[in-house]
């Protein structure tokens, strides 16, 4: 019942006072008012590891997924990876409440960027928690991108589980190169740790394409429950209604 007072539990690298407005307060008013606007709702909470280090990952169909995100995975405190151009292209107070609040690892998008690597292996290595989008950037119809393989040296040099997370609905709520809608419904849905023994294993290739058939299945699956519990209203048909192969 105490989990949000538990602050060295959830990162001990954070001030009680961070951690109790930025990953506790906040997110649960957001999270209010996300539900009011789309009925948000998280399944899957209990695979959340409640200490050691993981490495989340999730789709991406809008500006809406690393909120949704974090208030999913909030007990834990999550260190995001974002692409760096958010400092200058999003509207104010964004890059402030990345910057300070969230405090994001900024990151070079389709380059090597060894800083935003070494921060990320920094917080896995002292058992904390990071969050990246393997797409690299925003689904432009709902349905999955490939993932690219900066996701693969993250796992190879964490020697991290992979906690797979599926947001859906967010496309609808807010699509690429539009404005945010006040319709739709919204879920995201978390899977169990994958551990990274077992995505060795597998190679490059194999766990790459492991790991996205695992979040597009946890997407598809989230997307039928939208559906069934709005009565065929949402998600809105289209190539997203297909799961990747």
């Amino acid at each position: 019942m105490l989990r949000p007072l538990q602050f060295r539990r959830r990162n001990p690298d954070r001030s009680p006072g961070g951690l109790l407005l930025w990953f506790t307060l906040v997110p649960w008013s957001v999270g209010f008012v996300f539900w009011l606007l789309w009925r948000f709702r998280v399944r899957g909470r209990k695979h959340i590891p409640r200490t050691g280090p993981a490495i989340v990952i999730s789709n991406h169909q809008s500006h809406l997924d690393p909120m949704m995100l974090g208030i999913a995975i909030m007990d834990r405190a999550p260190r995001a990876m974002a692409r760096r151009s958010l400092q200058t292209d999003a509207p104010w107070p964004i890059p402030w409440i990345l910057r300070v609040g969230i405090q994001v690892i900024f990151l070079e998008r389709g380059a090597a960027d060894p800083a935003a690597m070494r921060a990320a292996l920094n917080e896995l290595k002292n058992g904390r928690v990071t969050t990246l989008f393997p797409e690299g950037t925003r689904s432009e119809d709902g349905a999955m991108r490939p993932f690219e393989r900066g996701v693969w040296l993250l796992i190879k040099r964490g020697k991290a589980p992979v906690l797979p997370v599926a947001v859906e609905g967010t496309f609808d709520a807010w699509p690429r190169q539009s404005r945010p809608r006040l319709r739709g419904r919204v879920l995201v849905k978390i899977g169990e740790p994958i551990p990274c023994e077992q995505l060795l294993e597998m190679g490059v290739d194999g766990a790459i394409q492991f790991l996205h058939a695992t979040v597009d299945t946890l997407r598809a699956e989230a997307r039928a429950e939208i559906r069934r519990r709005s009565r065929g209203r949402w998600p809105l048909p289209g190539p997203a209604d297909e799961v990747a192969s």
